[in-house]
């Protein structure tokens, strides 16, 4: 990996200089790469503008400064005036001040000429250099006193030495899975006649002279499932008819009355619409006890003795008929609840107990990727997380519609471990590595996951954490490409 930055004229001023010093010391054409467990830099001082009186001289040192204080002085030029530039020569100069620098040339400053002088050098890379933030400036001394309490120092230039951008990221396809449902619910009061399972959904007089009239409670369900297809794009999914009975008569028997009539009414409701058998499903409670509570808890015309002990009997356990049976039969012949059994319970209360209720299902019909696309506008909590991801792909990736497309995946589903990785993937892209690594949280183990938080880990600088990831993704090739980037000195 190798980073050139090419900067021209970049300016470090000085400003220490005696009254007849003057001009501007300038640096151009700096780069610097990384080799092995090298870090080489190479810059061009330019000098042509620089006035220097003969008793002056300039330390000029690049120095590597990390985020967290680290820093790394290479060696330094010595831009001497005439008279040091002699002291120099003739080893005069004050030992203490050369000694606060690794001097890797000297130069005399010849006034009013052009000048440059070619720096190049090399110095062992640190962990720490791969961290962001780390950078390399110039700084300028002319008293002498050390880099550290120099009076200027150039604008910092980032290293960029981190491989993280160079890292490559990997999606995951989300599992084809039963598509989202919308559940539309009601209830209904479809009747019977007595001790018979067959459904009259036209007026019918009972053998008894009873006359039931099933159009209005049929009309209820007809209606529910026409509006919740109103919506061309969907499709009934399950109808699911459960039929409640009253706790009256042997349990056994309304057993067979509920689960019966409420096949009858399952296939009629199938045929009418044109459903295959497994989305009308049926089922039954053949005695409406928790009803039958909320009753009791809700009544105004019982005293609170009566309210209390019919509470306490109907949440007495019951294991199996025989149990329900024997609750039925307290009701009836309980001195505590005889007269009210007769007078309300019976007559007005079990009625409203057998019922039917209905749950309607729709869910999208089958469509293309492109129909898809439109959906996703409108109504994208009727998509799987699949359905999205193929919509995502339609896009480059990384483009916007690709990004918001993830986006909205994760919005619908957001504690899907694909969807919160796919995410994190898209926060990698753009260089968002703290909204990644909170994504992350949520992903799981997955090779494709543990790639990514090797990525985090790169870019924080924790290389030591990003190799136990980027192992942990065992053989994917994007994993196996990462690892080999991290190849940071040991310190």
């Amino acid at each position: 990996m190798k980073r050139n930055i090419l900067l021209l004229l970049t300016l470090v001023s000085l400003t220490a200089f005696a009254a007849k010093d003057g001009g501007k010391l300038l640096y151009q054409n700096l780069s610097f790469d990384r080799a092995g467990s090298k870090f080489h830099v190479s810059v061009d001082i330019v000098l042509d503008s620089l006035e220097m009186s003969g008793n002056r001289q300039l330390f000029v040192t690049p120095v590597i400064e990390g985020a967290r204080g680290e820093s790394v002085s290479l060696p330094s030029v010595l831009i001497n005036g005439r008279n040091m530039h002699y002291a120099y020569e003739r080893g005069t100069l004050p030992s203490d001040v050369l000694a606060r620098y690794d001097i890797l040339k000297e130069v005399q400053r010849r006034n009013g000429q052009q000048q440059q002088v070619p720096y190049t050098t090399d110095t062992p890379l640190r962990a720490w250099m791969y961290s962001p933030g780390t950078s390399l400036r110039l700084l300028a001394d002319t008293c002498g006193c050390g880099h550290l309490a120099g009076r200027d120092m150039g604008t910092p230039v980032p290293l960029n030495l981190n491989p993280a951008p160079q890292m490559l990221p990997v999606h995951i396809t989300p599992a084809v899975t039963e598509l989202p449902v919308a559940v539309h619910e009601g209830r209904a009061r479809v009747q019977f006649e007595v001790d018979r399972t067959e459904l009259h959904p036209e007026p019918y007089t009972c053998r008894n002279g009873q006359r039931i009239d099933n159009r209005a409670q049929l009309a209820i369900i007809e209606d529910s499932i026409r509006y919740a297809t109103t919506d061309p794009n969907v499709e009934i999914a399950r109808i699911d008819i459960c039929g409640y009975a009253s706790p009256e008569s042997p349990y056994l028997h309304n057993e067979f009355l509920a689960t019966n009539r409420s096949r009858a009414l399952a296939e009629y409701i199938g045929e009418k619409f044109s459903l295959p058998a497994d989305r009308c499903t049926y089922s039954s409670v053949p005695e409406n006890w928790e009803e039958f509570r909320t009753q009791v808890v809700n009544a105004t015309d019982i005293t609170e003795q009566q309210r209390a002990d019919l509470l306490a009997l109907i949440d007495e356990p019951a294991y199996g008929p025989s149990d329900y049976d024997a609750k039925e039969r307290t009701l009836k012949t309980d001195r505590r609840f005889a007269s009210l059994y007769r007078s309300t319970i019976l007559p007005k209360w079990f009625p409203e107990l057998r019922c039917t209720k209905f749950a309607i299902s729709t869910r999208l019909k089958p469509m293309s990727d492109r129909q898809l696309a439109e959906i996703i506008k409108t109504t994208p909590e009727l998509m799987s997380l699949n359905q999205m991801f193929r919509v995502a792909r339609l896009y480059p990736e990384g483009s916007d519609d690709f990004n918001n497309t993830i986006a909205t995946a994760l919005l619908h589903y957001p504690d899907d471990p694909v969807a919160n990785l796919n995410a994190a993937v898209t926060a990698i892209g753009k260089g968002d590595y703290d909204a990644a690594a909170k994504l992350l949280e949520k992903a799981d183990d997955s090779p494709e996951a543990e790639n990514a938080r090797g990525i985090v880990a790169t870019h924080n600088g924790d290389f030591k954490a990003a190799l136990e990831h980027f192992n942990a993704a065992a053989t994917l090739p994007e994993a196996v490409r990462n690892k080999a980037l991290v190849d940071f000195p040991a310190e």
